[in-house]
């Protein structure tokens, strides 16, 4: 169950007011522009758990019919993009337990963007080791490959993704530097560098 209880008298505030105003009215208008706002960054969060396309696709589309579902429960507490990312990781992580168990496919695809400038054997190569990179992020235990994925490859925050995890920013610093510490044994068992990261202070 999604939960935000603030009381309402807080989005009056809300940098989203207006839009969750014409959410909680029922306005067909405001999903799509709900949808508008966040259909891609939810994606593209859900494809960091999941194993291919499709199944972001489906996470996605499981996210924002949960959305309609709970909005009336929505209170203010954070922003609806916060909001979408607690529903989106819970979701993907489901969907990953869900797969796993089933066994239904072998190593996840990954795909990376094409530069012009690069030339194909060193396109091949960064290829290759950003495939031995993903291997190693997904043998993390579950809590750290969370805080890694959303600090590191989403870009968001400790104190915002302490509000997506509903848990205290200290944990989220603990998870995530025991992540790291995790990703660069990992990482160097298979001779990858790890490029070192901006640290936040406590």
């Amino acid at each position: 169950m999604v939960r935000d209880a603030v009381p309402s008298e807080s989005l009056e505030a809300h940098p989203d007011a207006l839009l969750i105003a014409r959410l909680t009215a029922g306005h067909a208008a405001a999903y799509r522009e709900l949808f508008r706002q966040h259909s891609d960054e939810v994606y593209r969060l859900a494809r960091r758990f999941v194993t291919s396309d499709t199944d972001a696709e489906e996470v996605t589309q499981e996210v924002f019919i949960a959305a309609h579902q709970s909005i009336g429960r929505f209170r203010g507490h954070s922003r609806l993009r916060t909001w979408l990312f607690r529903i989106t990781v819970n979701r993907a992580l489901k969907h990953r337990r869900w797969w796993l168990r089933r066994r239904e496919s072998g190593a996840e695809s990954l795909t990376t963007a094409v530069d012009a400038g690069v030339s194909p054997e060193q396109l091949a190569h960064d290829r290759e080791q950003l495939a031995r990179l993903r291997v190693c992020i997904a043998q993390l235990e579950v809590r750290k490959r969370t805080v890694l994925v959303l600090h590191e490859l989403e870009g968001l925050d400790t104190a915002t993704i302490a509000e997506v995890l509903e848990c205290p920013r200290s944990t989220v610093l603990t998870r995530l530097a025991r992540a790291r510490a995790d990703l660069v044994r990992l990482a160097e068992q298979q001779g990858i560098e790890i490029p070192s990261s901006k640290e936040e202070s406590p």
